[in-house]
């Protein structure tokens, strides 16, 4: 399936020394790992990628990531924690640029950096790059603050920093400004290390540069309640309509397995949903994908068969590394067909960074057969294909960290078009607010049904 696993809350990395990969001691006394154990749970996971992940070399050569695999083997010279390791396998895991594939910690580590670590004491979010307090309870003024520096260090070169421990398909920023929030506090400190204080220098509310100093505090310290834009819906599918002929369709899943849980059913929703617009006769439609995270692959298809007038392919080719499908291997491969009841009317996409996986292989359709513009962001999967599917999961025995390994390499049935390898550009570019994530407002919807009313 086309959808990501639940990852941890809290993801560890500890930095180590070598030419590509970071160094950074910790302050607590973890068990320790010998080289050659180490060095064989490395081997393992090499062996593993090169043999079954089919998408391995889709966005750097072999001799890139062969360079990356020697130089982090290379600086396995002394035992090491299993949280010290984990950083050398995550930082290779996201080198390879697929944001599929994913390592964990064994749980005691994490027990372990929870129980002794102090951390950053703030939630973090971050928005083309830039950095904000979602909330901090040793200073609640700090809401909505934008982060300039910590400790002298500018907050845009920590911020591309930690953003290399962040796997995405090609590496793509917008996907990763959504995905560090959950990892910040905890890579901050390995990264740059940790500190009683922090002296931070921020922009307030009222454009004015101001100094704080905060101290700091367990992880279990730091944490607020969750902004609505990380909770999950109590619905995924719905359809409204706004003035001037507008209908929007909100779709936050194509998982039947998230849709079965609330009662929905995707199929149908659709055909009534696509006869209601009809009967309305609305013009124009927004399809609001933002933090559609992927699904069944079929759900793609069948949701751009009710906006096609015409026969379409979907799938170019579906392959590991030892097979490539026939047609009658997968629904999608074959030539798809309109539904009667297709929109035809102007069509509008509003994404996000977490429009990823089948919901970023829809929009690369929609793009392809240039069928509507796009509101937003740039989406969070690559515009050409992904490497999902069914996976393997490698658990590296000395270290007991496992890996997802994505099995099925995706090639979407597209044009080339500039910079390809990317996510699908806005043609309306508008990102979210942190006055819209701490106050649950939504100037991105507000901006496109002002762009989609004056078309």
């Amino acid at each position: 399936m086309h959808y990501l696993q639940k990852k941890l809350i809290i993801l560890i990395g500890i930095v180590i020394t070598t030419i590509n990969c970071f160094s950074q001691p910790v302050n607590y006394t973890q068990q320790k790992i010998s080289p050659a154990a180490l060095k064989s749970d490395f081997l393992l996971l090499r062996d593993t990628l090169q043999k079954v992940h089919p998408g391995i070399y889709r966005y750097k050569t072999k001799r890139e990531i062969n360079r990356v695999f020697d130089s982090c083997y290379a600086s396995i010279k002394d035992s090491m924690s299993v949280a010290d390791f984990y950083a050398l396998v995550r930082f290779t895991i996201a080198s390879i640029e697929d944001g599929h594939s994913n390592c964990r910690l064994p749980k005691q580590a994490v027990d372990d950096y929870m129980a002794h670590i102090k951390v950053f004491p703030a939630m973090v979010m971050f928005i083309n790059g830039h950095a904000f307090i979602y909330c901090s309870k040793q200073n609640d003024a700090l809401a909505g603050a934008e982060i300039l520096s910590i400790n002298s260090l500018p907050m845009s070169k920590i911020v591309q920093r930690l953003f290399g421990f962040i796997p995405s398909d090609a590496g793509i920023q917008s996907r990763k400004n959504w995905e560090l929030p959950e990892y910040f506090n905890m890579l901050y400190n390995v990264v740059f290390g940790e500190a009683d204080e922090y002296r931070v220098i921020y922009k307030n509310l009222h454009g004015e540069t101001v100094n704080a100093t905060l101290h700091a505090d367990l992880m279990a310290n730091t944490m607020c309640p969750p902004p609505a834009v990380f909770r999950r819906p109590s619905k995924y599918l719905s359809l409204t309509y706004a003035p001037g002929g507008v209908a929007v369709l909100t779709i936050k899943t194509f998982f039947d397995g998230y849709l079965k849980q609330t009662g929905e059913d995707f199929k149908m929703f659709l055909d009534s949903a696509f006869n209601d617009i009809a009967t309305k006769k609305a013009a124009k439609l927004i399809i609001d994908i933002r933090r559609n995270q992927g699904g069944n692959d079929e759900n793609g298809a069948l949701l751009y068969a009710y906006l096609s007038q015409k026969p379409f392919k979907y799938y170019d080719s579906l392959e590991t590394t030892t097979e490539k499908f026939a047609e009658n291997r997968h629904a999608n491969l074959k030539l798809q067909q309109p539904k009667l009841n297709s929109f035809k009317g102007q069509l509008y996409i509003l994404a996000d960074g977490r429009s990823f996986s089948a919901s970023s292989e829809f929009s690369s359709i929609v793009k392809t057969n240039n069928r509507g513009l796009f509101i937003g962001e740039e989406n969070g999967g690559g515009y050409y294909g992904n490497t999902s599917g069914d996976d393997a999961t490698v658990t590296l025995p000395a270290s007991q960290i496992s890996c997802r390994v994505p099995l099925l390499k995706y090639t979407l049935a597209v044009k080339k078009i500039k910079n390809g390898e990317l996510g699908i550009l806005p043609d309306y570019p508008r990102c979210t607010t942190v006055g819209d994530i701490i106050n649950g407002t939504d100037s991105q919807m507000d901006y496109a049904l002002q762009v989609v009313s004056n078309k």
